[in-house]
């Protein structure tokens, strides 16, 4: 075959631009330490790519959402440990009271301290965090626990979620100003004023409140498919027989036809409330156990994606280092070659 200058020169030219292609692919992986910059260099490490990023975006979005559980169970756990000191506490007056030794002055004192610990028992149902109503489900924009006061209330504040408590009786709101307990006994709200049979019931002698705890848990997706309750179920807690309960018991307190006998059925009562109190705390723990293991597991997969990734589109360091200098060498070795070769013409001969 004959070969002439000009097939030389165009072979030069080609493998000359092939080299300058090879090292220009080194360069750009020794700069971008990846082994494609570009959907068109290797399809197939691109779609794997694209594949494990996707699962690493899910994966941090569950740890967005584990943050957001740590925060309600932890606020859940501190709130119901709380709660469970202050109902125990309760019982302790229960105890002291129920003893013949307390005169009217003594259980007037322990009353005002009921009082207060029923009124911070209220601001615990009530836990806000970010403005979250932690204990109320679905529905935690709105706070679970409102206490009216009965001396100020008007018809627009009662809702089919208000409850009165009075004279050992809960009475539910019907509507248009009628309250009615369970036995059939009603209570009649008329310009301001409750009455009971036609008889003006005394602000002081009546609780009245709004209970809307919701029943729905209040769940977020931390594994794909796997929704978790991150919360306490308070509402079985924080019940209407509860605080009935607390404001019975204040009012046997202060009613001096109440012997030490009559008190202390109210011990009974605290142990029933401390039963259920731990209960719910117990059922907490466990749903934090499991926060707890769901975390461990994707702290695990997302170290194994991440080293897939990695060896999917990182470059090897010290490989692409070699693979650039013999390219180099290579290159050098080539033009070389060219120059020489192409040097002489027939110009040269003719001389």
């Amino acid at each position: 075959m004959r070969v002439t200058q000009s097939m030389l020169t165009a072979n030069t030219l080609h493998y000359s631009q092939a080299s300058y292609q090879r090292l220009s692919t080194l360069q750009e992986q020794m700069s971008t330490q990846k082994k494609i910059s570009r959907f068109s260099q290797d399809p197939v490490i691109a779609g794997k790519s694209m594949q494990y990023r996707e699962s690493i975006d899910q994966l941090n979005q569950y740890q967005r959402n584990l943050s957001e559980a740590h925060n309600r169970l932890d606020q859940s756990d501190a709130s119901l440990r709380e709660t469970s000191q202050i109902i125990t506490r309760i019982r302790e007056l229960a105890v002291k009271a129920s003893t013949d030794t307390f005169g009217a002055d003594e259980r007037k004192s322990i009353a005002q301290e009921v009082e207060q610990l029923t009124n911070h028992l209220v601001t615990i149902a009530n836990t806000n965090s970010a403005g979250k109503y932690i204990f109320n489900g679905e529905l935690s924009n709105v706070p679970p626990l409102k206490t009216l006061n009965p001396a100020q209330v008007t018809e627009q504040d009662f809702s089919e979620h208000t409850v009165l408590f009075y004279n050992g009786d809960t009475y539910s709101y019907e509507g248009n100003g009628l309250f009615e307990s369970e036995s059939g006994e009603q209570i009649t709200f008329n310009d301001g004023q409750l009455f009971a049979e036609d008889e003006p019931i005394q602000s002081e002698d009546v609780r009245m409140m709004n209970n809307q705890f919701a029943t729905s848990a209040y769940e977020l997706e931390l594994q794909q498919g796997i929704n978790i309750t991150v919360g306490a179920d308070a509402h079985r807690l924080f019940t209407t027989e509860f605080f009935s309960d607390l404001f019975q018991f204040q009012k046997a307190l202060l009613d001096p036809n109440v012997n030490a006998e009559d008190l202390d059925t109210f011990v009974g009562k605290a142990d029933n409330h401390l039963r259920v109190a731990a209960d719910v705390n117990g059922q907490l723990g466990a749903r934090m156990n499991r926060v707890d293991l769901i975390e461990d597991r994707l702290n695990t997969q997302q170290f194994l994606l991440e080293k897939i990734k990695s060896e999917n589109e990182d470059v090897d360091f010290e490989e692409t280092v070699m693979k650039l200098l013999v390219a180099e060498t290579i290159h050098s070795a080539a033009l070389a070659a060219s120059a020489r070769v192409l040097q002489p013409s027939l110009l040269d001969f003719l001389r």
